[in-house]
């Protein structure tokens, strides 16, 4: 079979318009759902990561659940079963990093749905955080299950046009690279005090102005912002 992956500007170009799919989604479901914030996770064997959020803040959340393997978003990747969670503050006990990470950052109810990717070993999810008490329903549930069928039919279809193989490398790579790039962005936004379409944008901007890839670019103000002083 010919290699199908896409020459460097043909697969950054893939990314950018994915990335602005997402997060019209995302955007969209954060709206219609009545949540404050939405996420994706992704994993793909060992690497975990978030790949997409209307709030760069909450990936604290999703981080705090990595770590221990512990939390909602982590058992949606196992069970696929939508989770709900009502209260944070009554699920201490059994997912106590996930639950003081949330008290800190005022998230009270999260409802975490699986994403229908599963390829190659890749597993997602959609993560929804409330900084308010939520009650679920079944509309509810019916509407972030189509938006998480949205958004998996979105990272199936660059996955294909990536790589008809599907190649596990490019899957992790892709992942990481998202990672970073939504960090980048989460650092611009704070600093410049701008959103995330014109923090893409500045990303883009400095990537074709210098001819280094947009994920080096971005893994550059990461790295600068938490080098140690």
């Amino acid at each position: 079979m010919p290699d199908a992956r896409l020459p460097d500007a043909g697969r950054e170009a893939a990314e950018a318009r994915l990335n602005r799919l997402v997060n019209a989604v995302l955007e969209s479901a954060v709206e219609v759902l009545g949540f404050d914030a939405a996420t994706i996770t992704a994993r793909h064997g060992s690497d975990v990561a978030t790949v997409g959020a209307t709030d760069q803040r909450l990936i604290a959340l999703d981080d705090a659940q990595y770590e221990t393997g512990q939390g909602p978003c982590m058992e949606v990747l196992e069970r696929r079963d939508p989770l709900f969670v009502p209260d944070v503050a009554a699920g201490a006990d059994r997912w106590e990093h996930f639950a003081r990470t949330a008290a800190d950052l005022g998230v009270r109810s999260t409802l975490s749905v699986h994403l229908p990717v599963d390829s190659e070993g890749l597993t997602a999810s959609l993560n929804l955080y409330s900084k308010r008490h939520l009650e679920q329903t079944a509309e509810q549930l019916r509407n972030a299950t189509a938006f998480a069928e949205q958004l998996g039919a979105a990272l199936l279809t660059v996955d294909a046009y990536r790589s008809t193989a599907k190649l596990a490398g490019d899957l992790a790579e892709a992942m990481r690279s998202r990672a970073v790039i939504e960090q980048a962005k989460g650092i611009l936004m704070a600093d410049q005090r701008i959103d995330a379409d014109a923090a893409f944008e500045q990303l883009a901007r400095v990537s074709q102005h210098t001819n280094v890839k947009l994920r080096d670019v971005a893994r550059r103000i990461v790295d600068e912002r938490t080098r140690p002083t």
